[in-house]
């Protein structure tokens, strides 16, 4: 354990730990833009610096593991001035589209400037453009929003094990960008989503539908594979709107499958869209579902007649049991 100081509060906290760990294990908030708990540090974006007793110059608090008898400042008038000028380099060439940003509202980038920014530009150049990416059918990319926090890059080599994403150039040239043009083809991909702080990676499916404010959210289980994983429905009146992980360290930490993120669609679209009746080997008719149900019922209520029923290994348990009741009135055998 190490004796160290907070913002004059003494504590006694276990090594191996940076100082931005340290200030969340007391309840100490630090803004931070590349920092995520389970990547690889970057140290990148500069918005987490403190000041450290006897140093000249802020230090980024991601990057610094502490020591004993530190003393630490997280609130000092030189703090809050590295911040905000920190925060006002980011926003030179940040696109002032927030009203139709699918991450307005929940953007970290939004959350810091409302704190540290300011509400004038002392810069007077054209804003760079950057040309979007191509990363498939379920990622829309605006990359003029990019900070460059690098988080995708490291998701895409430690989590995906796809060297999908990378930084080309060089000063304010530089671009997160794919190096050959393909599509991100990994079961985690959609989890890039999640990890933009600003509206850089968002969802497809997800664009212009709803805002953060008029969406409920409930806890739920990934029923698509065997690890059951945490996760968030989020709905608006009645219908799905996204797939959220929850945090769970024992099972999926902070990711879940593209299977349970986009699998919402069979609940909110019905691909059975018309029922026919077949009068000949060519021809059909419209019919409906009581049509349909009761002749289903004279076939299973026969009794020299064999009934098949073909499930797979996704049927949920509702549709067992209300399957074996058919079974159990009809007075058949169930072979397994």
């Amino acid at each position: 354990m190490l004796n160290i100081t907070i913002d004059n509060l003494n504590i006694l906290i276990r090594s191996n730990i940076s100082i931005l760990e340290a200030c969340k294990y007391i309840g100490i908030n630090i803004p931070k833009f590349c920092y995520h708990e389970s990547l690889s540090i970057a140290g990148n974006c500069r918005m987490c610096l403190v000041e450290l007793q006897k140093t000249p110059k802020p230090v980024a608090s991601c990057a610094m593991p502490i020591i004993n008898n530190m003393t630490i400042f997280t609130s000092t008038p030189l703090v809050k001035k590295a911040r905000e000028n920190v925060l006002e380099t980011l926003l030179i060439n940040h696109p002032l589209d927030c009203p139709i940003c699918d991450q307005g509202g929940e953007c970290d980038l939004q959350d810091e400037t409302k704190t540290f920014g300011i509400d004038f530009s002392r810069f007077f150049f054209n804003k760079r453009s950057v040309e979007d990416k191509d990363c498939g059918l379920i990622i829309k990319t605006i990359m003029t929003r990019c900070i460059h926090c690098t988080r995708c890059v490291r998701f895409s080599s430690e989590i995906a094990g796809n060297d999908f994403f990378g930084t080309i150039n060089r000063g304010t040239k530089t671009e997160i960008s794919n190096y050959l043009p393909k599509n991100f083809n990994s079961f985690l991909s959609g989890n890039i989503i999640d990890l933009c702080p600003v509206g850089a990676l968002t969802s497809k499916n997800y664009a212009f539908k709803a805002r953060p404010w008029e969406l409920k959210s409930i806890e739920s289980i990934d029923l698509t594979d065997g690890s059951g994983s945490s996760i968030y429905f989020n709905y608006k009146e009645s219908e799905i709107t996204r797939v959220l992980p929850k945090i769970n360290k024992d099972i999926n930490d902070n990711w879940i499958s593209d299977r349970i993120r986009f699998s919402f669609d069979s609940f909110n679209n019905s691909r059975l869209q018309s029922i026919f009746e077949q009068k000949t080997k060519t021809f059909f008719t419209k019919s409906n579902w009581n049509f349909v149900m009761g002749q289903l019922k004279n076939k299973i209520l026969k009794k020299k007649e064999v009934s098949c029923f073909l499930i797979n290994n996704e049927i949920d348990l509702q549709s067992l049991i209300l399957l074996k009741k058919i079974v159990n009135h009809s007075k058949k055998k169930l072979l397994y």
